[in-house]
C-alpha cells in the first residue's frame, strides 16, 4: 500500500467513514484523494468489504448492467490557463475505482463538459475489455439541422469514444413532438439510426426525455424503443390522478414505461444534488428512521426500489459521492414500508420549499454575458434556502445569515460570473429541461445579494 495515506485512514474510509474523515481533513487535498484511490487499487480483491454494485438483467442487450451508472456530466474539474477543464488524472482514477467496485455502465453526451466528456471516458475505458463495459451516448437534438450533420456527429462520437459501437444510444433531450417529427421523422434521422443499429454500431436505441406527458405517450404508443431514460426521483413523482406540474410528472412517465414494458434508465435520481441537501426538518425525519444514512442514499434507494429500473445514472463529481453511492447500491436493499412513509412525511415538510428546481445540467449555458447560471442557483439552493433565506423577502434574514451567504457567494463565484451581469435576454429559457424562469430567479438572487451587501457602501457586484 502506498505510504502517502495510512492504512488506518484507508480502512476507515472504505468502511464507511469517508464523510467524517473528509471533514477532518483526510480527503480535503487532491493528493490525499489520489493516494486513497491508489491504495484501493493496491488492495485489490483482498481489500475491503465495500462490495460491488448490484446488477440487473437488461433484456435488449442480454447483459447484467450495474444498478448505478457513472454519469459523465459532472466530472471533477480543475482550472487551467484556458479555463475549467476535466481533471483527467483524478477523473480516470475515479472511473477505475467505480469499475473495480462493480460499475459497468457509463453515460456520456455531445454536450457534456463542452464536448470533452466523450473523449475522456473513451480513453479512460480503453484499459478494460470492451465486453465488460457498457457505454451510452446521445444524438444532440438541440443543435441538429439535418441528416448529413447527424451522420457526421455519430461518426465523430464513435471516434471520440474510440469504440466500434455504442451499447445504448439515445435521441437526446426530446422536448416537443413538432421538433421530433421534423428532425427524426421527416429528415430521416430516426431511420438512419435504425440503420446503424442494423449495422451493429448501435446495440440498443432509445431516447432521453424532457417533454410533457402527452408527448411521452405519443413516443411510446407510436414507436418501438429498446429503452428510454427519464427523470425519476421522489420529489418529481406524481400519483395516479395527480395532474403533472412542471417537472413533477415522473409517476406518469414511469407508469407508461411499465405499461409498454420498456426498460427504464434514470437520470437525476438525486435531482441534481438537491435531494442530498434537504431542509433541516426534512432531514430530521429521515435521520430518525435511519441515522447513519446520507440523504442521497435515500433518493437512490427510492429509485432502485421501482420495478423496471435497470440503471440510474449519477453525475458523480467527487470521491465522497462515488463511495456513498456504491455503498448504497451494493447488496441493494429496497425501501421498507416504514422508510417509504418517512420519505412521504419528509415531503410534507418540504412542501412550499423555495428551492429552485435546477439540476445543474448546464444546458442553459454559455450565458452570452458570462453568468454562471448553475453556479448562482447552486449557491442559493445549498446555502440560502436551507438556511431559511427567502429570495422574495431577504429582509427576514439575520445578520449572521447575511454574512454567511455573502461569503459563500463571493468565494464560489468570480465577479464576471455573478448574477448582477444578467440582462434578462432570455436566451437561456428554451434550453432549460426543467422549464425554469431563469432570468427571474437570477435577478431575484442578485436582489438578495445586493441587499445583503448594502452596508458595504457599494453592494456586491
Amino acid at each position: 500500500m502506498p505510504h502517502d495515506i495510512s492504512r488506518r485512514t484507508f480502512l476507515k474510509l472504505l468502511g464507511g467513514g469517508l464523510a467524517g474523515a473528509a471533514a477532518g481533513g483526510a480527503l480535503v487535498k487532491r493528493e490525499d484523494i489520489l493516494a486513497f484511490l491508489d491504495a484501493d487499487k493496491a488492495a485489490g480483491a483482498a481489500g475491503t468489504d465495500l462490495g460491488k454494485v448490484t446488477t440487473r438483467y437488461y433484456k435488449p442487450l442480454g447483459k447484467d448492467l450495474s444498478l448505478l451508472g457513472f454519469g459523465c456530466m459532472r466530472l471533477p474539474t480543475t482550472f487551467t490557463a484556458s479555463g475549467r477543464e476535466i481533471d483527467k488524472e483524478l477523473g480516470e482514477k475515479m472511473v477505475d475505482f467505480a469499475y473495480r467496485h462493480g460499475i459497468n455502465y457509463f453515460d456520456t453526451a455531445w454536450f457534456y463538459h463542452d464536448g470533452k466528456s466523450e473523449a475522456f471516458i473513451g480513453q479512460a475505458l480503453q484499459k478494460y475489455p470492451r465486453d465488460t463495459v457498457y457505454l451510452a451516448d446521445k444524438m444532440p437534438t438541440p443543435i441538429l439541422t439535418g441528416l448529413d450533420q447527424a451522420k457526421d456527429i455519430f461518426q465523430t462520437q464513435l471516434d471520440r469514444c474510440q469504440v466500434a459501437y455504442f451499447d445504448n444510444y439515445m435521441l437526446h433531450s426530446l422536448t416537443s413532438q413538432d421538433q421530433f417529427d421534423e428532425l427524426y421523422i421527416q429528415d430521416g434521422i430516426l431511420d438512419y439510426l435504425r440503420q446503424e443499429k442494423a449495422r451493429g454500431r448501435i446495440r440498443c436505441l432509445g431516447f432521453s426525455f424532457h417533454g410533457d406527458v402527452p408527448f411521452f405517450h405519443y413516443l411510446l404508443d407510436q414507436y418501438d424503443w429498446d429503452f428510454c431514460m427519464i427523470q425519476l426521483n421522489y420529489a418529481d413523482w406524481n400519483e395516479p390522478g395527480e395532474a403533472p406540474s412542471g417537472s413533477r410528472q415522473a409517476g406518469d412517465l414511469y407508469r407508461k414505461c411499465r405499461e409498454k414494458d420498456v426498460p427504464i434508465f434514470v437520470m437525476e435520481p438525486v435531482k441534481g444534488g438537491n435531494l442530498a441537501n434537504l431542509s433541516s426538518s426534512a432531514e430530521a425525519i429521515l435521520k430518525q428512521q435511519r441515522p447513519e444514512a446520507s440523504m442521497a442514499s435515500w433518493a437512490l434507494r427510492w429509485v432502485g426500489s421501482k420495478e423496471g429500473v435497470i440503471t440510474m445514472n449519477s453525475g458523480m463529481s467527487n470521491l465522497e459521492q462515488v463511495l456513498d453511492n456504491i455503498r448504497t447500491l451494493s447488496n441493494f436493499q429496497p425501501l421498507s414500508a416504514a422508510e417509504e412513509r418517512a420519505i412521504q412525511r419528509s415531503l410534507g415538510k418540504e412542501a412550499g420549499s423555495g428551492a429552485i428546481p435546477c439540476t445543474y445540467c448546464r444546458y442553459c449555458e454559455p450565458c452570452p454575458y458570462g453568468v454562471d447560471i448553475a453556479g448562482v442557483f447552486h449557491i442559493y439552493n445549498r446555502y440560502g434556502e436551507p438556511a431559511g433565506i427567502d429570495m422574495d423577502h431577504p429582509q427576514g434574514a439575520s445578520a449572521a445569515q447575511e454574512k454567511a451567504f455573502l461569503a459563500h457567494y463571493q468565494n464560489n463565484l468570480e465577479r464576471p460570473q455573478r448574477a448582477s451581469h444578467c440582462t434578462a435576454c432570455g436566451r437561456c429559457l428554451p434550453k432549460c429541461p426543467q422549464h425554469i424562469d431563469i432570468p427571474k430567479h437570477v435577478r431575484a438572487i442578485d436582489d438578495v445579494v445586493q441587499y445583503f451587501g448594502r452596508d458595504t457602501g457599494k453592494g456586491v457586484v
